[in-house]
């Protein structure tokens, strides 16, 4: 038997960071996609990446994740589908992201930290 759910739509994912704004445009630039808004005035932006909106909201005193550590969790983290490794972690770099130290061991994909310290995976193709 099928029910019908009240929720009918998600509308996007938000993500705290000390500026909203600033990493709108880090998403948007590393996935080609662009910034749909940006309210100074609510400490607030918006994405548009690969198909899906990724909101940001600016949070004071706002305490970055740690990867691998659980003493300050990721609390999420992306996973981006990319057609080549290494280019895409070049790319990323140039944006200000870094690479995260460590690694899981024999793995394909590439843990590389936002700059507000958030995870996200590049993964290449299987």
């Amino acid at each position: 038997m099928t029910t019908s759910s009240p929720v009918t739509e998600l509308l996007s994912v938000c993500i705290d960071s000390p500026d909203a704004a600033r990493l709108a445009q880090f998403y948007a630039d590393l996935s080609g996609g662009e910034v749909t808004g940006v309210y100074p005035e609510y400490g607030y932006a918006s994405a548009s990446v690969l198909g899906s909106t990724l909101n940001f909201q600016t949070v004071a005193d706002y305490s970055a994740p740690q990867w691998p550590g659980q003493a300050h969790p990721q609390q999420f983290h992306l996973d981006f589908r990319v057609p080549e490794l290494e280019p895409a972690v070049e790319h990323a770099l140039a944006l200000g992201a870094t690479v995260a130290a460590e690694q899981p061991e024999g793995m394909t994909w590439r843990v590389m930290l936002d700059p507000d310290g958030h995870p996200f995976c590049l993964c290449p193709p299987s």
